[in-house]
C-alpha cells in the first residue's frame, strides 16, 4: 500500500506541479516571458512538486477551517447574536449535522468519482483498480479525520465546547463518509446507477439540506439535532457503521467496474481533455424529442423575421436544453417553498418574530445559484453560434441578437426570481411575519438580481466569448471576473448595512450594468464575439 500511495501521490503533485506551469505561461506580461521549456527542466520540476506536496497535506486543513468559518460558524456568529450560548452551540451542531452527514450523503463519493488521477493511475499506468481504491480512500479518510478535529475545535471552542465533543464528531463524519461510500458503491453495483450523477436529485439534497440547516436560525431556536451526534453511544453506533464498511470496501473485488463507470473510456491513449469536452459537449446536445412535428411547425413563427425568426427557432427546438435547467430550479424553489410553509405553520409562535431583513444578504448568491445563464449561453454557442460565428454579416448583427437574446435570458430569469418571491411570501404569510417593509425590498432585490446576473452571463459571452470549438473555457479575463462576481456574491452574506440602502445600490448597477452591456457590445461585440 505504500508504494502504491506513493505513486498517487507522485501523480498529484506532478499533475498540479504542470498545471501550475500551464497557467503561469497564460498570465498578462509574466506569461510571454515563460518558455515550453520550462516543463523540462527536471530540478525546477522537483521543486515546484516538493512545494505542490505540501500544499495537498495543507490543503484539507485549510478547506475544512474555510468551511467550519463561513458555513458553520459565521452564520451562528452572526444571525443567532441574541441566543444564549449553549444554544448557539447546539445550532452549530445542527448546521454541521445537516451539511456534513445529510448534504455530502447525496453529493460525494469518491469511489464513483470521475477523477483525472482515477484515469491516469487505472487506465494509462494499469494500477490494479482494487489497489488503486483501497489506497485513495485510505488516504483520504485518515486525512478527513486528522484534518476535521483542529478546524472543529478552533470554531467550537468559541461557542465552549471542549475538545473531547469536537474528537467525537470527526470520528463520527469521518466513519459515517466511509459509511455511505460503501452505499453509493453497493447502490451502483445492485442497479449501475452512479448517484451523484442525477443532477436533479444531488441538487435537490443540497438545496433542502441546506435550508433545513439555516432555518432554524432564522427562526431563532436550536433543534437538538446536532447535539444528538456529540455522545459515546451515538459515535459508538455510526463507528460500527462506519467500519463494518470498511471491512466490505477492504474486501469488495469489483473496482474495476466502479472506475470503468467514472472513467468511462478503455483507450490508454486517449486525450483526456477530449473527453472531459466529449462530456461538455453531451450536456448540450439536442434530443430527438425536441424535433417533434409540434416544434417544427413554423406556423408559431408567423410575423418573425430575420434573427428574431432565427432565435425564435433555436429556442423551440432547443427547448430541452433551455427548460429542463429552470424546471429544476422552479422545482428547488418549490421545495423550499413547502418547506417554508410547514416550518412557518409548525412554529409559527418562533416566527412571528422572524424579521424578514435578515435574508437580504442571502438575495446575491440565491439568484446567482438559480439563474440559467451560462449553461444557455454553452448551448447557443454549439448548437447556433458555433457554425454562424464564421461568417461576417452574423458578426456584425451582434447588436441585434444579442438584444434579442437578452431578452428571452431576463423571462427565464426573471420566472425563476417570480417564483421564489412568490415563495417567500406565502412562507410569510403562512409565520404571520410582517410585510410592510422587508418584503417589497425582497422582492426589489430578487427581480434586481436576476437581471443583474442575465445580463453579466449574456455580455462576457459576447464581450469575451470563452468557448473553443472544443466547448472549453479557455479565455482567463472570463474566468477572472465570474470569480470575482461569484466571490462578492458569496461575500455579500456578511452585509449588515441598511437593507434599503443595498436595494438601491442593487437596482441601480443592474440597470447601470445592462446599459454598459448595450453599449458595449454595440461599439466591441463584431470584434470580440468570434469562434476561437
Amino acid at each position: 500500500m505504500l508504494r502504491t500511495l506513493n505513486t498517487l501521490l507522485a501523480i498529484r503533485t506532478s499533475s498540479a506541479a504542470n498545471r501550475f506551469f500551464y497557467y503561469v505561461k497564460r498570465l498578462p506580461l509574466v506569461g510571454g516571458r515563460v518558455s515550453d521549456g520550462v516543463y523540462s527542466r527536471l530540478k525546477l520540476k522537483k521543486a515546484a512538486s516538493v512545494v505542490m506536496l505540501v500544499l495537498s497535506l495543507l490543503w484539507p486543513f485549510l478547506t475544512k477551517i474555510a468551511y467550519m468559518g463561513l458555513l458553520v460558524y459565521l452564520p451562528v456568529a452572526l444571525w443567532g447574536q441574541t441566543l444564549p450560548q449553549e444554544e448557539r452551540l447546539l445550532l452549530f451542531y445542527h448546521i454541521f449535522a445537516m451539511l456534513s452527514f445529510v448534504v455530502v450523503s447525496f453529493s460525494s463519493a469518491t469511489v464513483l468519482e470521475p477523477k483525472r488521477e482515477k484515469y491516469i493511475a487505472v487506465k494509462l499506468m494499469r494500477m490494479p483498480a482494487g489497489r488503486y481504491m483501497r489506497t485513495s480512500l485510505t488516504y483520504r479518510y485518515v486525512l478527513f479525520f486528522v484534518s476535521y478535529v483542529p478546524a472543529l475545535f478552533l470554531f467550537a471552542s468559541l461557542l465552549g465546547a471542549t475538545l473531547w465533543p469536537c474528537i467525537l464528531l470527526a470520528v463520527s463524519v469521518a466513519l459515517w463518509r466511509v459509511f455511505v461510500e460503501f452505499l453509493h458503491l453497493k447502490l451502483f453495483d445492485k442497479t449501475g446507477h452512479v448517484l451523484i450523477k442525477n443532477n436533479a436529485v444531488v441538487w435537490l439534497a443540497i438545496a433542502l439540506g441546506y435550508a433545513a440547516a439555516y432555518l432554524p436560525i432564522l427562526f431563532r431556536f436550536a433543534p437538538p439535532t446536532g447535539s444528538l451526534l456529540v455522545n459515546v453511544p451515538a459515535t459508538l453506533a455510526i463507528a460500527a457503521a462506519g467500519l463494518y464498511a470498511t471491512v466490505r470496501l477492504a474486501r469488495y473485488r469489483d473496482y474495476a467496474g466502479a472506475v470503468e463507470a467514472a472513467a468511462k473510456r478503455d483507450d490508454p491513449l486517449l486525450n483526456i481533455g477530449q473527453m472531459m469536452a466529449d462530456a461538455q459537449k453531451n450536456e448540450v446536445k439536442t434530443k430527438e424529442s425536441d424535433f417533434s412535428p409540434k416544434a417544427l411547425s413554423s406556423d408559431k413563427f408567423n410575423g418573425k423575421e430575420g434573427y428574431a425568426y432565427l432565435n425564435a427557432l433555436f429556442f423551440a427546438r432547443h427547448r430541452s436544453l433551455v427548460n429542463k435547467p429552470l424546471y429544476v430550479r422552479l422545482a428547488i424553489v418549490g421545495a423550499l417553498a413547502a418547506i417554508g410553509v410547514i416550518f412557518g405553520i409548525a412554529y409559527r409562535e418562533h416566527a412571528a418574530a422572524l424579521d424578514l431583513g435578515a435574508l437580504v444578504p442571502y438575495t446575491a448568491i440565491s439568484m446567482f445559484a438559480l439563474s440559467v445563464g451560462e449553461r444557455v449561453c454553452r448551448a447557443m454557442f454549439y448548437n447556433c453560434d458555433l457554425s454562424l460565428l464564421r461568417y461576417g454579416f452574423y458578426r456584425n448583427a451582434v447588436t441585434r441578437h444579442f438584444r434579442i437574446r437578452l431578452a428571452r435570458m431576463l423571462g427565464l430569469n426573471l420566472l425563476t426570481a417570480a417564483a421564489l418571491g412568490s415563495a417567500l411570501t406565502l412562507f410569510a404569510l403562512a409565520a404571520g411575519v410582517p410585510m410592510d417593509r422587508d418584503l417589497p425590498l425582497l422582492w426589489i432585490l430578487i427581480l434586481s438580481f436576476s437581471v443583474f446576473y442575465s445580463v453579466h452571463h449574456l455580455f462576457m459571452y459576447y464581450i469575451f466569448q470563452p468557448y473553443t470549438t472544443e466547448l472549453n473555457s479557455k479565455n482567463p479575463f472570463y474566468h477572472v471576473i465570474n470569480s470575482l462576481v461569484s466571490s462578492a456574491s458569496g461575500f455579500s452574506i456578511i452585509y449588515r448595512g441598511p437593507a434599503q440602502a443595498f436595494a438601491i445600490a442593487i437596482l441601480v448597477l443592474s440597470l447601470a450594468y445592462l446599459t454598459a452591456a448595450l453599449i458595449l457590445v454595440r461599439k466591441y461585440g463584431h470584434r470580440t464575439f468570434r469562434v476561437k
